[in-house]
């Protein structure tokens, strides 16, 4: 009680001080020390020696009790982000109205009772005020929590609304702790439901971020539910040495591990009935037994007439969940009704159990008490056996069924069958001395359905122990050793056995273990600071700096960072990288750190060579002094050489997948100092996050390849429209030419029309120039090159290449520019790809019928300094559907399945996308299935300045 008194308190400060201002961060830490001070007093009161001073603790455990369902109704109106200013008031003061009764008055605690743990407060008259107070308020609050998951459609927020009402369930059986006041004689074992309370809350705030209060959750709070578990742990095996005896401890240890596997199976896949079930099962059979160790031990008869009903209590629920079991590994669940049946039978017996119909007193026999049964009890014997008998029934047919599961259900039923020879501890209940062996039947019965789970994974479930969680588990198997050796010292020193003390002890050396660890660490650091300040801070350097290669994507760029920051952190004074070229299976010198007066470097390795190919075998760093003077077969003469031709003293191999994607060279340091086996390590770990970064930033090399060649492809597929509309263009200047030249000789004598027609051809000339000039260099693919341009004219431009193919197809150009247009900032030819493809869209989904394709230009007003302009492109096509819309830009993307001249590629909107994406600007289309299309090319007048092409993702329709 006292360690999570201890707990509690802790979780209540670290949430309160995460977020001082956060009213549910407040209410809860009312919550967590009102339930400190329960625990911590009633720990007191328990382990009083005087009836006195019991008296005056439980009066302090009972101030900590009345705040408990105010406190927690306004932690949860607060959370739910319910307005309860009056409620949560008028909570408060009729909290303090029954501290002051509490505290004042002799009528609510007067007296204690004595019980076999100890003293125990009586409660008067004056407490039944509580009761109305304490149970309007828990029931609201939890009213408000289910009506809150009902109504939240979040998945994070249900989660926490979840989480946060089943830990406040299971605290709430902890209320049992009333019983004792009443002159119940029912163990207060209400600290275990807090320890599970903090344990699902801190588990809450780790996965699901509740109370944003994450960062509470540190080493210090791990450690006090360490201590909490630990000093219950302590605390039970302290009791449970009190009642220990030869015939009661088999029974426990039974139980235990029944309930290990139960949970084990239950909490594997909680959806599953199966799963559940067998739960059930383990947990009636957990309580038989735990039951049964308790009764073997007590001291009086009445203390043995209630544990021998808590036996009872379990025994009544496992034929109704063994059937459910079976049946529901058998496959039959959904079309059998008599689950429920036999779940109502359980619950009616359950009712009997208290009466003298049922149990009707004890037998004491050599090993202890044991249950008398009454007159109904053989009426439940023919329900025990009626069901278990169908239940192993249903088992048995399915297991000889020609299944998959055959073997599992065969093993299974073969496992139930012994099991069912544990019914045999019904017999000393009719007076029979016959020592009960069912504990040693139902361990046999759980070793068997392990072994069934682990080898053939029955119920889905999996063997626990993982790789990666090994470690943990081996800890935790390492502490009940640890508490037995402690607890042998205790022994040794003391002359007795101080079971709570021992457990104190070692939950204090988790604590100084853990404190020591991060010591040692912090010490560390502040050595390497104080005392080596400069290579200290030359490894920070490298590990932060290998950390962010990741994030440079440009081949040149990175390399040449890696050689930068390497030749200065660790004052190298030569240092290259090489990087492979796999279609030449070439490694290609890309960045290098070289004195002039060294001469240059080759610029190429063969991928063959000795010193690549020995890099990609050993897959380790090479250090040039150990291949020269290091022990075993010596070097290849090919090797020694590269290396001294690089100037190599450590050559460090850029591996990623297997592949050698590069290596770096790294020369002599410039003060002659030696590498270090941490230099060299540190190396080895920057070199793999290198290889990481190198990897990535050959793909990105290759999507520029790719992209780049798509866009070039994508421009000479609009050759074959712009083709018609050039040829449109070039026969009139041609015609004049062809006139002039037909005129010419005879009137070459006319200076007037040679002079006007002189003019006209020049200028015709020209015009021929520059159409082709045009063609060429939208053809041809360079480097972006932004410029002002007027949109207007460029709008133009493309549709007069249009207008033969728009004619041929019936296609009515109609356009509208405006005339307040500022000049737009812009790359012209990546511009006019757009619109082509955006207006041999629109007349393809207009070519079997003809139509109208509308352009216009608007000057956009937005809520920025710079204008905006648009190009808004229409057509009176077929239209897109609904479902095709949300995936036009998608690459690869087609409905010109059918189309008429030919089949689309799918990325043409794709281009489309990332070329106005890359204006930053943006692209928006409506359309209406059989209206027709409209696109909206949305361009800043001045963008900020795109430097080099950079290839985007792939647009995704719904970003």
């Amino acid at each position: 009680m006292f360690g999570m008194g201890a707990v509690s308190l802790i979780l209540g400060v670290l949430t309160f001080r995460s977020n001082r201002k956060a009213s549910a961060n407040r209410h809860f830490l009312i919550l967590c020390l009102s339930i400190s001070a329960w625990l911590t007093a009633t720990g007191l009161g328990l382990s009083s020696t005087s009836p006195t001073v019991a008296v005056n603790w439980f009066r302090i455990d009972n101030v900590g009790v009345m705040f408990i369902s105010v406190s927690f109704y306004s932690f949860s109106a607060a959370f739910l982000s319910l307005h309860r200013p009056r409620s949560v008031t008028m909570g408060y003061v009729l909290a303090g109205l029954l501290v002051l009764l509490v505290l004042l008055s002799g009528q609510f605690v007067v007296g204690v009772r004595t019980f076999w743990w100890g003293y125990f407060p009586q409660w008067g008259p004056a407490s039944l005020f509580f009761f109305p107070v304490f149970t309007a308020y828990m029931a609201a609050a939890f009213a408000d929590y289910f009506r809150a998951y009902r109504r939240v459609s979040a998945p994070l927020k249900r989660q926490q609304i979840l989480y946060v009402m089943s830990a406040f369930l299971i605290a709430y059986t902890g209320s049992v702790d009333f019983l004792p006041a009443f002159g119940i004689e029912v163990y207060p074992f209400g600290y275990i439901p807090i320890f599970l309370l903090i344990a699902v809350i801190s588990y809450a705030i780790i996965r699901y971020r509740l109370m944003d209060i994450t960062v509470v959750i540190n080493k210090g709070l791990t450690y006090a539910l360490a201590t909490g578990a630990i000093l219950i742990a302590s605390s039970a095996i302290a009791m449970l040495s009190t009642r220990a005896s030869e015939y009661s401890i088999p029974p426990l240890l039974s139980a235990l591990l029944v309930i290990i596997c139960g949970s084990w199976v239950a909490l594997s896949n909680p959806r599953a009935t199966t799963n559940i079930s067998f739960g059930l099962v383990c947990g009636g059979v957990a309580l038989w037994l735990t039951g049964c160790f308790m009764l073997y031990s007590s001291r009086t008869t009445s203390e043995a007439l209630f544990w021998s009903k808590v036996v009872y209590g379990g025994v009544v629920w496992i034929p109704a969940a063994l059937y459910h079991f079976c049946v529901g590994l058998s496959g039959r669940v959904r079309h059998d009704r008599s689950i429920g049946i036999h779940y109502l039978l359980s619950l009616g017996f359950l009712g009997l159990v208290p009466t003298s119909y049922f149990t009707a007193g004890t037998y004491q026999y050599f090993w202890g008490y044991y249950p008398k049964a009454g007159p109904l009890h053989p009426a439940f014997l023919l329900y025990f056996f009626t069901v278990c008998g169908r239940a192993l029934k249903h088992l048995y047919q399915a297991s000889r069924l020609d299944r998959q599961e055959a073997t599992q259900l065969r093993q299974t039923f073969w496992a139930f069958l012994i099991g069912m020879a544990a019914s045999s501890d019904f017999v000393p209940s009719y007076g029979i001395e016959f020592y009960p062996l069912g504990y040693m039947i139902v361990g046999l019965w759980i070793a068997l359905m392990a072994n069934v789970i682990v080898k053939h994974e029955l119920m889905q479930v999996s063997f626990p122990f993982s790789h990666r969680s090994s470690p943990l588990y081996a800890q935790l198997l390492g502490l009940p050793p640890a508490y037995l050796g402690i607890l042998t010292l205790v022994w040794l020193f003391t002359g007795a056995p101080h079971y709570l003390m021992a457990g104190a002890l070692l939950a204090l050396f988790i604590a100084l273990a853990g404190i020591l660890a991060n010591l040692q660490q912090t010490l560390e650091d502040v050595v390497g600071q104080r005392l080596f300040r400069a290579r200290y801070d030359a490894y920070d350097t490298l590990v932060q700096f290998s950390k962010s290669l990741v994030s440079i994507l440009d081949l040149e760029s990175l390399t040449r960072e890696v050689v930068g920051t390497l030749t200065k952190v660790m004052n190298i004074s030569t240092a290259s990288v090489y990087v492979l070229d796999s279609e030449k299976s070439l490694y290609i010198l890309t960045a290098a750190h070289r004195p002039l007066a060294l001469g240059p470097l080759p610029s190429s390795l063969k991928s063959d060579d000795g010193l690549p190919a020995h890099l990609a075998l050993q897959k380790g760093l090479l250090v040039r002094e150990e291949l020269e003077y290091g022990h075993g077969t010596d070097p290849p003469r090919s090797l020694l050489e590269i290396l001294r031709i690089l100037d190599a003293e450590v050559c460090i191999p850029l591996i990623n997948k297997e592949r050698l994607v590069g290596f770096c060279n790294l020369g002599a340091r410039a003060d002659h100092a030696v590498y270090s086996g941490q230099d060299l390590s540190l190396l080895m770990t920057l070199g793999q996050h290198a290889a990481i970064a190198l990897d990535n930033a050959l793909l990105y090399e290759d999507l520029k390849r790719s992209q780049a060649l798509m866009r070039r492809t994508d421009r000479l597929r609009s050759l074959e429209t712009i083709a018609g509309g050039f040829a449109h263009e070039i026969r009139n200047p041609l015609t004049s030419i062809k006139t002039f030249i037909q005129l010419v000789p005879d009137r070459r004598d006319d200076q007037d029309f040679v002079e006007k027609f002189s003019e006209i051809v020049v200028e015709d000339v020209r015009r021929i120039e520059r159409l082709i000039q045009e063609i060429l260099d939208y053809a041809r693919y360079m480097e972006p090159k932004l410029t002002e341009e007027n949109l207007n004219d460029i709008v133009a431009s493309c549709l007069y290449f249009i207008q033969v193919k728009a004619s041929a197809k019936s296609i009515r150009i109609e356009r509208d520019f405006a005339s307040d247009l500022p000049p737009v900032t812009l790359d012209r030819q990546q511009i006019k790809q757009v619109l082509l493809n955006l207006f041999i869209n629109a007349m393809d989904a207009m070519a079997a019928r003809g139509g109208c394709l509308s352009v216009k230009t608007h000057l956009l007003r937005k809520l920025h300094p710079v204008p905006w302009v648009q190009i808004e492109v229409s057509d009176t096509g077929a239209g897109i559907a609904s479902e095709n819309l949300d995936h036009i830009f998608d690459p690869f993307y087609t409905t010109k399945h059918a189309s008429g001249e030919h089949e689309g590629t799918g990325l043409g909107l794709t281009i489309v996308h990332q070329i106005v994406h890359e204006h930053r600007g943006y692209i928006e289309v409506k359309s209406e299935v059989g209206k027709g299309t409209t696109f909206f090319v949305n361009l800043p007048a001045s963008p900020e300045p795109i430097p080099s092409w950079n290839p985007q993702p792939w647009p995704l329709a719904h970003q």
